[in-house]
Formats: structure tokens, C-alpha cells, sequence
């Protein structure tokens, strides 16, 4: 069985159930703008996959990729479908999918003053366990502070601006700059 990354259209049969689970999923900070989402979904935005193992629906992922890096905005996966081992398995199908490449994502920083702090716990050692390690950086966005993980070697504070950069394009993208705070050890 293999898991399949399917371009998301608004004719799958599950769209209406990616949407969902994107807005379960993520908090309101990160979720895009649903303007946004909606324009980037109708120009076809590339990156935003809807994942399948065979037939049935698991679960979403947007990807972005700049130079030798891939870049995981939002992975999903299905409630209904959660702690069968599917989140590994998609994370084994990127890496075979980009053998080069490293593979980068954002996860809330672990601070216990959150409600959340057992599911951040979790989340991270999830990651851990699926070959990421800290990249040493903190990502500030407007509203929230993530921690960047990455499987694959290391980047540098310049390679995340331009990872940023590209992603939001010209304007957008020198308007809207994340901080990058190095990770005192």
C-alpha cells in the first residue's frame, strides 16, 4: 500500500473534507486567510495535496519547495484515520519523494504555560521519531512563535528568509518577513 498526493481540486469527492479538517486542524493564527485559500486553491496552487492510501482519504498536506529544500506548511491527518501509521508513512513517501532534498516545517515552540503543552510534546516527539531534529531556530509569525524542524541536514537563518521570500513572492514577501530567533543552547 502507498500512499498517493493528489493535487487538490474543489471536483474531488473529498474536498469539502480537506477544507474541514484544515480548519480543525490548524488554529486560527495559522490558517491562511479563507480569501486566500480560496484564490490560491482556484488558480491551482501547486503544493496543496490531498492524501489517499489506495482509495481512502487520510488526510492534506501543502508543500513548497525552494532550492534543495522542501517546505511542509500544513500536514493533516484525518481524525477518524489518526494513530494508525499514517502520519509516518506519509513522512517515508516525502523523503522517498525528495531523496536530495531537506525537508522543513514549523511546529508550536514547546512552552508550558500553554493549554496545548501536551499535545506540543507530542507533536515534536512524533517528528523526532520520524527523523527531524531542531534547525536551532525559532520562526516568529504575526501572533505565534514555531519552532522550525528539519530531517536532512541544517539551514541558516538566510536560507529561511528566503524560504519566506519565495514563498510569498515580491511584495507580499518583503512586506511580510517573519523574525528568526536562534535557539540559545
Amino acid at each position: 500500500m502507498s500512499i498517493k498526493f493528489s493535487p487538490l481540486s474543489k471536483h474531488d469527492i473529498n474536498y469539502l473534507n480537506v477544507i474541514e479538517l484544515y480548519k480543525e486542524a490548524f488554529t486560527t493564527v495559522r490558517r491562511l486567510p479563507s480569501w486566500l485559500l480560496r484564490l490560491m486553491l482556484r488558480k491551482g496552487k501547486d503544493g496543496f495535496s490531498i492524501l489517499y492510501e489506495n482509495d481512502n482519504w487520510i488526510g492534506l498536506i501543502y508543500l513548497t519547495q525552494y532550492k534543495d529544500t522542501v517546505f511542509v506548511h500544513f500536514f493533516a491527518i484525518a481524525e477518524f484515520q489518526r494513530s494508525s501509521g499514517y502520519g509516518s508513512k506519509v513522512l517515508h513517501a516525502l523523503k522517498e519523494m525528495y531523496p536530495q532534498y531537506r525537508v522543513v516545517l514549523n511546529i508550536e515552540e514547546i512552552d508550558a504555560q500553554q493549554e496545548n503543552y501536551s499535545q506540543r510534546i507530542k507533536r515534536k516527539s512524533f517528528y523526532l521519531t520520524n527523523g527531524f531534529s531542531s534547525s536551532g531556530y525559532i520562526v516568529k509569525e504575526p501572533g505565534e512563535r514555531l519552532e522550525m524542524l528539519i530531517q536532512g541536514g541544517s539551514i541558516s537563518k538566510e536560507e529561511i528568509e528566503g524560504i519566506y521570500k519565495n514563498l510569498f513572492g515580491g511584495i507580499l514577501g518583503f512586506l511580510y518577513r517573519p523574525k528568526i530567533i536562534t535557539i540559545n543552547k
